[in-house]
């Protein structure tokens, strides 16, 4: 079995994770949310390309009818510079504004900030996803093969 641990680059002090959330309210919605998907794609691999911050940005799906990305920012100043200009604002508006006129769609985000002392990763078997496809890897020994010893979280032994 192959096992790896993954850790922030040394240059982030604190990860800012967003989860963009789409969902089909109605099936007139669906290409128009497929095409979203492809925008939101296209603007992440921008974002990468030119260093704007962005680490990595994945997929999800919850269903036929939410869709979404999980995306990994080096910085909140970084995620909110970039959603101030396009072609992260093009995307946005023609969102919004579906919303507002034809009510097909559901938009969401959440931003999560999460100190480097504050994450854990782990991968078994896997190819690398996440923090694994993005930070440095290595092979756990000692503390760090718990969830525990990796958050750096033990247990006080003094307590009777």
């Amino acid at each position: 079995m192959n096992r790896s641990i993954a850790i922030l680059p040394d240059s982030v002090t604190e990860l800012c994770l967003v989860r963009l959330g789409l969902q089909v309210r109605r099936l007139s919605a669906l290409w128009y949310v497929a095409a979203l998907g492809r925008a939101i794609d296209r603007s992440a691999a921008e974002a990468i390309a030119t260093g704007a911050g962005l680490l990595r940005s994945e997929r999800f799906s919850m269903g036929r009818r939410h869709f979404g990305a999980l995306q990994y920012w080096r910085s909140f100043d970084e995620l909110d510079a970039w959603s101030h200009r396009t072609p992260h604002l093009d995307w946005w508006r023609g969102a919004v504004e579906r919303m507002r006129t034809r009510g097909d769609i559901g938009v969401y985000h959440e931003t999560f900030l999460v100190a480097r002392d504050r994450l854990e990763s782990i991968s078994l078997n896997c190819d690398p996803a996440g923090l694994a496809a993005f930070g440095t890897r290595a092979e756990p020994t000692g503390p760090q093969t718990t969830s525990r010893g990796r958050l750096g979280r033990f247990p006080d032994r003094n307590v009777s």
